[in-house]
């Protein structure tokens, strides 16, 4: 246990501490913590971005945004759904697929109402789909050989997705990705006499 003229000493340091040099040691605590806690969410983020191409090369899987309201109120404007390759032929009217009817056209994501299986095993299968907000089906049937399953969606999540593919957010975030990485790297100021526990400035050991 300190004796009292320790404790003295201790009070009197602190007491003679000025309160700016206080201030600026707190918000250098908040600096560091802050830092850690960027330097994190960016790890996630890069995790998140790994396991988004792993399941797209391993599951054919791909990522849908919602831009007409053709299937609200279940899937509205904005909203994000991730969806994986599967066989035409393994679909159920029910299942919501996202489809091109050519490489050239727009793609489609709208729910099954019918699957038509080909007589010929070199046809593809004709699958009639039906937005849910659509009073009526889809003019012509799309004869494809895969369809994109909508597994599950977020809503609102697509409308930041498509706000962050635009070139202002892009430079953005890269100028700040980079300005993190820097502040990370940055040489940490030492305490002055961090050799000398005892807080003098000669930490000598003498000799002859």
């Amino acid at each position: 246990m300190p004796d009292l003229q320790t404790r003295r000493r201790t009070s009197s340091r602190a007491a003679a501490t000025p309160p700016g040099k206080r201030l600026w040691r707190v918000l250098f605590r908040i600096l560091t913590l802050s830092r850690e806690i960027a330097l994190t969410l960016v790890a996630v983020l890069g995790l998140l971005c790994i396991l988004a191409l792993v399941l797209g090369f391993l599951y054919k899987a791909s990522f849908v945004v919602f831009r007409t309201g053709s299937m609200e109120p279940n899937y509205p404007v904005g909203a994000l759904s991730l969806t994986v390759q599967v066989p035409a032929g393994d679909l159920l009217p029910g299942d919501v697929v996202s489809v091109k009817r050519t490489e050239a056209s727009a793609l489609v994501t709208h729910r099954v109402v019918s699957v038509v299986l080909p007589e010929s095993p070199d046809a593809n299968p004709s699958l009639t789909l039906k937005g849910d907000a659509n009073s009526s089906q889809d003019p012509l049937p799309y004869d494809v050989a895969t369809a994109q399953k909508v597994l599950f969606t977020v809503p609102s999540l697509g409308s930041w997705v498509m706000a962050a593919r635009g070139p202002g957010f892009i430079g953005g975030a890269t100028l700040a990705v980079a300005g993190l990485v820097v502040w990370a790297y940055w040489p940490k100021r030492q305490p002055r006499h961090a050799g000398n526990p005892n807080g003098s400035g000669d930490d000598s050991s003498g000799g002859e």
